[in-house]
């Protein structure tokens, strides 16, 4: 086994001969681009080259309005096992195009997608903020932004970035989405000392203050509370989960070829570990397949909202406990030398471990639990 990810047919049937050769080079990239100050320019060009980043508009191989969630999530996964801060990038940019999907207009629509198809545009969604959160003030003549977010994954190469703040207009109350141009942002206003972690560094999620930030009509993308609608909001999770069992895999990968470099494979004891880290990675692959399937059949019926919402908590859920399995499974096998610097694993696993600390994960499982309990009652009564 290699621990270059491998493509299957559907996608180089789909026209996407080259995104082996693609996934390739972000792996073996990997190591160069661990620092925050090093975005992933060559990466996203790569991709771009691909095919991929277009993959969910009109007319691609994964249309939003032919819906195949199974494969998508299968992509995801296939970035992340090459890096899961490109990963983690991407996953952004096909749910910022998700969202425009769902609630911008024809006109916005037409502007963005072109964009992106013409322009090699990439897009992020950026929600998350601290106690200086960003809002909208009226003044005259229009908007204007004030306030910062953080983890603005990508910052650095992000042209069109989806954002989110509380606005407060006669017409227009809550929580409103926009897509503000990137280009006009100075540099100044990103601190690149905000982000030092111990892993996900490539991701460059940088805190970054749009104060004063010029508002056109036509970037504000639907209406207030359209971010936090479900079951989009809670059923996306299942994209994210995706890039994390990408990482997994990639641990299970070079665990395999660093026991092989050594000779240990026919060790009973190592392929008793193996087995179970092999075990996860399909059980996680199982849950992706079945979540696409049940995003598709349930997220347009009103009536299985709160259903794909819970089977979203539990992939998320998870696929968290394969990637801590698989990490504690691979640290026994390959013992510290294994996880040196000069080593893969040891970025490997400083990126998952930090990636799969998801908001709120203690409330996801209560949610879980909930629903299953409210349905058992509701089957009593």
């Amino acid at each position: 086994m290699t621990t270059s990810p491998v493509t299957d047919n559907y996608f180089e049937n789909a026209g996407f001969c080259g995104l082996r050769d693609c996934l390739e080079k972000i792996r073996s990239n990997a190591a160069k681009i661990d620092d925050p100050q090093t975005a992933p320019v060559e990466e996203f060009e790569w991709l771009a080259a691909s095919g991929v980043m277009q993959v969910t508009l009109p007319g691609e191989a994964l249309d939003f309005e032919k819906p195949d969630t199974a494969s998508l999530l299968h992509l995801f996964k296939l970035v992340g096992q090459a890096n899961l801060s490109v990963g983690r990038i991407y996953e952004g940019h096909v749910n910022a195009l998700y969202l425009v999907h769902l609630y911008a207009d024809e006109a916005q629509k037409k502007e963005w997608y072109r964009a992106v198809r013409e322009d090699a545009a990439i897009f992020g969604v950026w929600n998350t903020q601290n106690q200086h959160g960003l809002t909208y003030l009226g003044v005259e003549g229009g908007l204007v932004l004030e306030g910062a977010k953080t983890f603005c994954s990508g910052v650095a190469i992000i042209t069109h970035a989806l954002v989110t703040g509380n606005i407060d207009l006669p017409e227009r109350k809550g929580w409103q989405m926009m897509i503000l141009d990137m280009a006009k942002i100075s540099d100044d206003r990103i601190d690149r000392n905000s982000w030092k972690t111990l892993g996900m560094r490539a991701s460059g999620s940088f805190t970054t203050d749009f104060s004063g930030y010029k508002v056109q009509q036509r970037e504000l993308l639907g209406m207030p509370g359209d971010y936090l609608r479900q079951p989009h909001f809670n059923g996306g999770a299942i994209r994210f989960a995706a890039v994390q069992l990408g990482g997994a895999a990639a641990i299970a990968g070079n665990t395999l070829d660093y026991l092989a470099s050594l000779g240990r494979t026919d060790d009973p004891i190592q392929k008793i570990r193996l087995a179970a880290i092999l075990t996860q990675i399909v059980t996680g692959e199982l849950w992706l397949k079945q979540a696409g399937r049940h995003f598709d059949e349930w997220v347009s019926l009103p009536g299985r909202s709160s259903e794909l919402i819970a089977f979203a908590n539990m992939t998320r859920t998870v696929i968290e406990e394969i990637g801590i399995s698989v990490m504690n499974e691979s640290n026994r096998c390959v013992g510290a030398r294994g996880l040196m610097a000069s080593s893969p694993l040891e970025r490997l696993h400083r990126d998952l471990t930090f990636y799969l600390r998801q908001p709120a994960p203690d409330a996801t499982r209560i949610a879980v639990a909930d629903y299953f309990i409210n349905n058992l009652n509701q089957t009593n009564d």
